[in-house]
């Protein structure tokens, strides 16, 4: 008999894993959640914590969109932070 069950949305993931299922960087997954787009638990020594269901919800919205116009995965409405400015230079 196995121990593994199957994965409930309430279960947790680190950065780290929430980002390997979105496709994303885990500095990616930070800003999500600083922005507010990906909802996160801090843990008391302040470890980020995501509930699967949400993870999954943002990357099945993400493959809906690159599926919609053809493109690579996308974030849904998000215009993602960069220290560049327009023309690729630091500001």
């Amino acid at each position: 008999m196995s121990d593994e069950r199957e994965p409930h949305p309430h279960d947790l993931m680190t950065t780290g894993e929430a980002a390997r299922v979105l496709g994303l960087s885990p500095d990616m997954v930070r800003l999500l959640e600083r922005d507010g787009r990906l909802p996160a638990q801090r843990t008391t020594n302040g470890l980020r914590l995501f509930r699967r269901g949400d993870v999954e919800e943002l990357a099945a919205a993400r493959a809906r969109t690159a599926r919609s116009d053809g493109s690579s995965p996308a974030l849904p409405s998000s215009r993602a932070r960069s220290p560049r400015g327009g023309d690729g230079r630091r500001k």
